[in-house]
C-alpha cells in the first residue's frame, strides 16, 4: 500500500520540480524551491495525516488546503514578477491602469520610463484618425505609452485600423492594447513595448511533451489505485487492483483531462502560447484535479477570453454527464442517512443539487424515492467528482473557465462585481446547509471558504472593449444557468413533481 503512494508522491515532485523550471523560472524571481514547497505542501500533509490517523483526509479539508496553497502560489507569482519584458510575461497583467500617476509638475521623464521621443509621438498620433478615435492626449506609465480619447466608430473597426496603423509605423515594436478605463469608464489605447518571442527548441518540445504523458500516467496510476480503493473488492494484488480501480481512473482522467485538452486547442487555435497539458496526480481523492495549461502570451480579444472558458468547460460537461447517468444506472438504492454528506458515496443524497437530482431520476427511475438515497457505482464517483470540480471552474472567479466567460460577457468591471456577488451567494448557501444540518456538515461551507479565497478581478485581453455576438452572450447564458442548476438544491415543487 505505501510503496506505489511514495513513488507517487516522489515522482510528481520530481515532475512538478521540471514543469516550474520549464514554464516559471523565467517569469520571475521567487526561488522555484519557494514554489515548489507551496506545491507541494498538499500531498505532503496528505502523507502525514495519513501516517498519523491512517485514513485519507476528508475531501473539504483537500480543497481548502490545496486552494491555500494555489492561492499562495499565483500571489507569488504575481507580486515576484521580474521586471518586464513582453517576451516574457503577459504585458495586460502590467497595464495601464495598475501603474501609478505621474506627478502633475515633474519634470520630462526620462527614455527609460518615456518609451517614445517626441518625433515617435508626432508620428505616432497619426495612427489616429479623427474619425475612428479622436486623440485627446498622450500619457507615459513605465513600460506604456496611453492614448485617451473618444471612440467614434465601431470597437473592432477602431482596433483593428489604429493596430495597423501603428505596425506600419513602428512594425512589431509594441503591443496595442483597447482597455476600458477602471475609473472613468472610457476607452483607451495603450502600447506596450515588445520584443520578438523566443521560439521552443526540438529538445524543449519533445521534452514539454514527455513531461505531459509522464504525468498522464501518475494521474491515471494515483486516480486507479484510489478507486481501488474505494471498492474495498480487491486483495492487494496489481493486477485486481487495476481490475477495481481502472473504470474510476479512466472516468475521471477523460471527462478533466478533455477539458484542459480542449484550452490547449483553442490556445492553438487563436495562436496563444501556453504549456503543453500537464495533468496534477494527487494521492489523495480524486486523484487529480485535472491539467495546468499555463498562457504565456496575451489573450487577443474578449471572443478569445469566452472560447477558453466556453469550450472547455462543454467539453468536460459533455463528457461528464453521459457518464455520471451511467455510473447512476448502475447504481444501487438505499435508505436515506439524515447524516450523509456530499462525499458520502455509499448513501449520497443529491437533492443539495438540482441537476443531480434530475439526472438521478432519469438513470433510476421509480427505484429513487423520497425515502432513498444512492450508493454510487465507481464511474459515478468518478463523474460527481469531475462534476464537483467542473462546477467550481465554473464559478466566474479570476483564471476560471466561469471568469473567463463572465469578464467575456460582461467587461472586466462588471465581472469583479459578479464574482463578488458570487462568493457571498456561494457563503450563504453553505451556511444554510450548515444550520439545516444541525451544525455538523460543512462540506459546502468548506468549499466556499476556499473559492473565497480565489482573486476577483481577471486579467484583460489586448482588445477588451469590443463586445460578444449574440449567439456566444446566449451560449454564455446557457452555461450559466448549467452552473446554477448544479448549485442551488431541489425546489419543493420539483421534488413533488419528481416524486423524490
Amino acid at each position: 500500500m505505501w510503496m506505489p503512494l511514495l513513488l507517487i508522491l516522489l515522482l510528481s515532485g520530481i515532475f512538478t520540480y521540471l514543469v516550474l523550471r520549464q514554464t516559471v523560472s523565467q517569469l520571475v524571481t521567487t526561488p522555484l524551491w519557494l514554489l515548489w514547497s507551496v506545491l507541494m505542501t498538499p500531498p505532503v500533509l496528505t502523507g502525514a495525516t495519513i501516517a498519523y490517523s491512517k485514513q485519507i483526509p476528508p475531501f473539504p479539508f483537500a480543497v481548502v488546503v490545496c486552494s491555500i496553497c494555489w492561492f499562495i502560489y499565483w500571489r507569488l507569482l504575481d507580486r515576484r514578477r521580474q521586471k518586464p519584458t513582453p517576451a516574457q510575461v503577459d504585458p495586460v497583467s502590467n497595464s495601464a491602469e495598475s501603474l501609478p500617476q505621474a506627478e502633475p509638475e515633474q519634470p520630462e521623464p526620462t527614455t527609460s520610463v518615456r518609451p517614445i521621443d517626441s518625433a515617435e509621438e508626432a508620428t505616432l498620433r497619426t495612427c489616429f484618425a479623427w474619425n475612428i478615435f479622436f486623440l485627446e492626449k498622450i500619457e507615459y506609465r513605465p513600460q506604456a505609452v496611453l492614448c485617451r480619447g473618444k471612440l467614434r466608430t465601431d470597437s473592432d473597426a477602431a482596433y483593428t485600423t489604429i493596430k495597423q496603423n501603428v505596425e506600419r509605423l513602428f512594425g512589431d515594436r509594441f503591443f496595442i492594447l483597447f482597455q476600458y478605463s477602471l475609473s472613468t469608464g472610457k476607452p483607451f489605447f495603450a502600447l506596450v513595448p515588445n520584443s520578438p518571442p523566443v521560439k521552443n527548441t526540438p529538445s524543449q518540445w519533445w521534452l514539454e511533451r514527455t513531461i505531459g504523458l509522464v504525468l498522464l500516467g501518475l494521474a491515471l496510476a494515483s486516480t486507479t489505485y484510489l478507486g481501488a480503493a474505494l471498492v474495498r473488492a480487491h486483495t492487494g494484488q496489481i493486477g485486481e487492483i487495476i481490475q477495481a480501480g481502472l473504470p474510476y481512473g479512466l472516468s475521471i482522467v477523460a471527462s478533466l483531462g478533455i477539458r484542459d485538452v480542449g484550452r490547449y486547442l483553442v490556445a492553438q487555435f487563436y495562436k496563444i502560447d501556453s504549456t503543453f497539458p500537464y495533468f496534477i496526480p494527487l494521492p489523495f481523492l480524486p486523484g487529480t484535479c485535472g491539467c495546468l495549461v499555463q498562457l504565456r502570451s496575451p489573450i487577443p480579444n474578449r471572443q478569445a477570453v469566452f472560447d477558453l472558458g466556453f469550450v472547455s468547460s462543454s467539453l468536460g460537461l459533455a463528457v461528464a454527464i453521459p457518464l455520471l447517468l451511467w455510473g447512476l444506472a448502475h447504481s444501487q438504492t438505499v435508505p436515506l442517512d439524515p447524516k450523509a454528506t456530499l462525499f458520502s458515496f455509499h448513501s449520497i443524497d443529491p437533492r443539495f443539487s438540482l441537476l443531480f437530482s434530475v439526472l438521478s431520476k432519469l438513470a433510476l427511475g421509480s427505484k429513487f424515492g423520497s425515502d432513498m438515497a444512492i450508493d454510487l457505482h465507481n464511474v459515478a464517483i468518478a463523474a460527481y467528482f469531475s462534476l464537483l470540480i467542473l462546477t467550481i471552474d465554473l464559478m466566474p472567479l479570476r483564471r476560471l473557465s466561469g471568469g473567463h466567460i463572465v469578464h467575456a460577457m460582461f467587461g472586466q468591471k462588471p465581472s469583479a462585481i459578479v464574482s463578488q456577488l458570487s462568493k457571498v451567494v456561494l457563503l450563504i448557501l453553505g451556511f444554510i446547509r450548515f444550520k439545516a444540518s444541525g451544525f455538523g456538515n460543512t462540506d459546502l461551507l468548506f468549499l466556499a471558504i476556499a473559492i473565497s479565497l480565489i482573486p476577483a478581478i481577471d486579467e484583460p485581453a489586448l482588445n477588451d472593449v469590443s463586445e460578444l455576438n449574440h449567439w456566444r452572450d446566449a451560449l454564455g447564458i446557457l452555461m450559466l444557468a448549467i452552473t446554477i442548476s448544479i448549485l442551488i438544491p431541489v425546489p419543493v415543487i420539483f421534488l413533488q413533481l419528481l416524486n423524490i
